[in-house]
């Protein structure tokens, strides 16, 4: 990043020969990226991209402007400052556009996060190629239904240094991996089931060499004879991989513009327990070796632990300086690094029992349990989320889902065609379970959920 830091230091030689004083916030950004896409067997797409690019914030009697350019030689640098400058003159105040409080900023003092592999963008793409040939190889020929696999590899180095006109100015450094493969398959009734698994790490050498195609294969082949179950009320439990999804409502509802604009359902309750007390959720970005690990913000803010839930109590909004200031209220954070959510178990529950015989066919059989607490309560598993959304203002929501129905740990059938409907709010209240099964290596570290007594639509 040597010569990004003679880009970005004569950038600031620039602004500062603007005729007027104002503030400003320069990043320069440096990414590399290799995307390799294998399809039965053959190299069917590669991108190996690097690009360099300058964002600006000019802060100018209350106006704040935002512009990025990615011609980065002198000339144009120069007159790129200038265009911005004339065009944030022409906006409308809002004195609350402002700098973080060089208080809040990262010092410099933390610790190395170690979620940098700079031999990424060294790596001979053939070696990555063998990585994807090997993963596809764990299935070829090995089920007739197959009708085709994509097996995808990305990886990405990210550097970005920052340089705020009140005092701040530092580097970051990050980087991932991706190895994913999607497998459909001829199912019945001219379905064609498609499923697929993936694994990320932050180091190249960190890559796991087996077992990513064959999950995909087995997930894919689970889904043959998908059909709706009956409607009515069962026990919910959501698979790890989507979980997330049915959090994210509750984290935008956090955010300080939803509450400014008054669109949020969690708006006026901080501290009191809106959700299950099983609900443990923190904020970690300080964690050495983990995804989405970061010292500072996109303000130069130092990052913090930070505890979002406390056994189902909301501690905390996402406020930046602007959103303090509209509202009256201390900043916090923009948002999320890393988010983790706390286990209740000390080792995974196995979601999947021994398949066997469905008990009714079709939705004619009335007398199929329709109740979704008690032991042997009759469970839809969701594996995946299709569609659907939640009223950011009351909470209320539909979901489109595709899983399996199980009874006593067994798998009745595969289910689509079906949808969950309620309050969201309602609905986190009924957790019971939080398992064990997270993923470290994902930046939403959460665990398989249960839910009891969850409406689902379905024929």
């Amino acid at each position: 990043m040597d010569n990004g830091q003679s880009i970005i230091y004569h950038a600031e030689q620039d602004i500062l020969k603007l005729p007027a004083k104002l503030d400003y916030k320069l990043v320069l950004l440096e990414n590399h990226e290799d995307n390799i896409v294998l399809r039965d067997g053959k190299v069917e797409k590669m991108l190996r991209a690097t690009s360099l690019s300058l964002a600006i914030n000019l802060y100018l009697d209350g106006r704040d402007g935002f512009f990025y350019t990615n011609d980065l030689r002198p000339e144009s640098v120069s007159n790129f400052i200038k265009t911005a400058f004339e065009t944030t003159r022409l906006l409308e105040p809002d004195e609350t556009r402002t700098l973080a409080d060089p208080s809040r900023y990262y010092k410099g003092d933390g610790p190395d996060l170690l979620n940098f592999d700079a031999s990424l963008s060294e790596i001979d793409p053939q070696e990555k190629i063998r990585l994807l040939k090997e993963t596809a190889a764990e299935v070829e020929g090995t089920d007739k239904r197959i009708i085709s696999m994509q097996t995808r590899y990305a990886d990405r180095q990210h550097e970005a240094h920052y340089l705020i006109s009140n005092g701040f100015d530092a580097c970051e450094q990050s980087s991932y991996c991706t190895l994913t493969s999607i497998v459909t398959v001829e199912g019945e009734g001219g379905q064609h089931p498609m499923d697929g698994w993936g694994e990320s790490r932050i180091f190249f050498r960190q890559m796991p060499r087996g077992g990513v195609a064959r999950t995909a294969l087995e997930r894919t082949l689970r889904k043959i004879g998908q059909r709706p179950a009956p409607s009515g009320r069962y026990r919910m439990i959501l698979e790890s991989p989507c979980a997330g999804n049915f959090l994210q409502p509750i984290l935008n509802a956090m955010n300080g513009q939803a509450l400014q604009q008054r669109s949020s359902f969690l708006a006026g309750k901080l501290g009191e327990q809106v959700v299950s007390p099983l609900v443990n959720i923190i904020d970690d970005p300080l964690q050495p070796g983990t995804r989405g690990a970061s010292l500072f913000d996109y303000d130069g803010v130092a990052t913090q632990r930070r505890e979002l839930f406390t056994e189902g109590r909301l501690m905390t909004y996402f406020i930046d300086t602007p959103m303090s200031k509209k509202l009256g209220m201390a900043p916090t954070t923009q948002g999320i690094h890393r988010l983790i959510m706390e286990s209740t178990a000390p080792s995974p529950l196995p979601l999947w029992g021994s398949a066997t015989k469905p008990l009714y066919n079709g939705c004619e059989n009335e007398a199929h349990p329709q109740r979704g607490s008690g032991e042997g309560a009759a469970t839809i598993l969701v594996t995946d989320f299709n569609g659907g959304n939640c009223d950011p203002v009351t909470g209320n929501f539909s979901y489109g889902i595709e899983g399996f129905l199980l009874e006593n740990g067994n798998i009745l059938q595969p289910v689509s065609g079906m949808n969950i409907t309620g309050n969201i709010l309602d609905v986190w209240q009924r957790l019971s379970h939080v398992d064990g099964d997270a993923d470290p290596w994902e930046t939403e570290v959460i665990p398989s959920l249960t839910f009891e007594d969850v409406a689902f639509g379905g024929c």
